[in-house]
């Protein structure tokens, strides 16, 4: 038979893990969020999700003080290009692929340019205060800035860019 104290025991440990739920939730969800990011110097303080895709999509966007906002890829086929691609473009790579390849054949605009690793991504990017890239929110340096995506940044329940 089970007493009160083990019934109350129990109960105790159900609730502190309840509890603590919402906080690694929250930690995974930040781990797992795709941060788009620019210099520190850069003018662009947010982003909508429309004007993203243009961007990656060859779209001419341009930011506060009028400088064409250049856009900086991930390796192809890395998990958080492929990732990106089907969040903010709706497309799997081999369409990503298609549809560059039809731009090119109409004469129109190239794709982003693709850079190695996240981290030298985001040397490039802090380099260059026009320019957008994207990397996971755990990977951010200090040299960058996180841009709000339709009002949200990774760990906001409205933020819709995860992995």
């Amino acid at each position: 038979m089970t007493t009160r104290r083990e019934i109350l025991k129990w109960s105790v440990g159900a609730a502190a893990f309840a509890m603590a739920l919402p906080l690694r939730s929250a930690r995974a969800q930040v781990q797992s969020s795709l941060a788009v990011v620019v210099a520190k110097i850069s003018p662009i303080q947010h982003l909508s999700q429309f004007e993203l895709k243009k961007l990656y999509l060859g779209s001419n966007i341009s930011d506060s003080a009028g400088e064409r906002i250049i856009a900086f890829n991930q390796a192809p086929n890395s998990p958080d290009r492929v990732s990106f691609e089907q969040r903010v473009l709706g497309m799997t790579p081999d369409e990503v692929a298609r549809y560059w390849i039809d731009r090119k054949i109409r004469g129109e605009g190239g794709a982003p340019k693709s850079v190695g690793s996240a981290e030298l991504l985001q040397r490039v990017v802090s380099k260059l205060e026009h320019s957008v890239a994207y990397v996971r929110a755990d990977q951010v340096r200090p040299d960058v800035r996180v841009v709000a995506i339709d009002g949200s940044v990774p760990g906001d329940a409205a933020y819709r860019l995860f992995t």
